[in-house]
């Protein structure tokens, strides 16, 4: 299993009260992140500016004005990574949060413990969705695929292994598969993606994902 990041996060949230007595029982939580939660969105709003890592916002309290929320967290606080949780969801409505800036959406009817692994997943770049949303996301917004010149010629820089690895990920591969695959260990599979990661001048999995299905 990926290790946790280990020092403490600041985050903002907010949620139902079940889901957050629910966290206040478990240590990782109170060990992990630095907690403010907040009863509506405009007090949440007025203290984006103090720029917290994470955001975990429950569908209910954004209702319909989810576009208008990611928006506003983005222009005030752009390197905060914002996870949406609630009921499961169809995945269109995963994949609006996706492409509305969220890093993932989260069903509440998981055991908590995975929120906190979730949370750990989006710290280190990530996302938390579903793999086949991932496929989805994917078609949805690569109908009409175009790779500048640029980074196709930095796609020819990497190595052989590096290759293998992206073409995993494109596929929804998970750093365990991964290893599994190539018979490698998770570590070196990290070492991998950050390699990539660098030669492309991109940001996370989803945008090499995106990157080498357009390329195909």
């Amino acid at each position: 299993m990926d290790s946790y990041v280990t020092e403490k996060a600041s985050l903002f949230q907010i949620m139902p009260d079940a889901l957050l007595q629910q966290m206040a029982e478990v240590d990782s939580f109170a060990q992990c992140y630095e907690t403010v939660s907040f009863e509506s969105i405009d007090s949440l709003l007025r203290a984006i500016d103090r720029e917290p890592a994470l955001l975990v916002c429950h569908q209910e309290s954004i209702g319909n004005g989810q576009k208008q929320l990611l928006n506003e967290v983005r222009a005030a606080s752009p390197n905060t990574r914002v996870l949406v949780i609630g009921e499961k969801q169809s995945m269109q409505v995963q994949i609006e949060a996706l492409k509305q800036g969220a890093r993932g959406y989260f069903d509440q009817t998981m055991p908590i413990s995975k929120l906190h692994e979730a949370l750990q997943l989006i710290l280190r770049g990530e996302v938390w969705v579903e793999r086949h949303v991932i496929s989805g996301l994917i078609d949805d917004i690569c109908l009409k695929p175009q790779v500048d010149k640029q980074k196709v010629q930095a796609v020819k820089t990497l190595s052989p292994k590096e290759l293998e690895v992206a073409e995993l990920v494109s596929h929804g591969a998970t750093n365990k598969m991964i290893a599994r695959r190539m018979d490698i260990t998770e570590r070196t599979v990290k070492a991998h993606l950050t390699a990539i990661f660098q030669k492309l001048g991109i940001a996370d999995r989803l945008s090499l994902a995106i990157l080498f299905r357009d390329l195909r």
